[in-house]
């Protein structure tokens, strides 16, 4: 059984904009644009459709991301120099030279 919806989100869309939803709502067998719109909504993180409950856990998301690619680049910076004050031993030289 259907459950009563009373409340409606209404927005605009460029003509791109709802061809792109119209065929994914098609790929997805869904009712209607409005049915594949409020389906997608619900299955955002924080569950039950409240992309307000959403955002704290996509900001840590986000700043966990950062942090990464911060970790990332100077785990490259200290592998690149210390490849620059080690010989080359065994076609290490040749690997490094290739890699640039």
């Amino acid at each position: 059984m259907f459950k009563t919806r009373s409340r409606m989100v209404s927005f605009r869309l460029s003509e791109d904009e709802y061809e792109r939803l119209k065929d994914m709502s098609l790929m997805e067998c869904a009712r209607s644009v409005s049915e594949f719109a409020r389906a997608t909504l619900c299955k955002l993180p924080g569950g039950n459709g409240d992309p307000v409950a959403a955002a704290p856990r996509m900001d840590r998301l986000e700043g966990a991301v950062l942090q990464l690619r911060l970790e990332m680049h100077q785990l490259r910076q200290l592998v690149e120099s210390t490849l620059d004050r080690v010989p080359a031993r065994n076609g290490a030289r040749e690997l490094q030279e290739s890699n640039q």
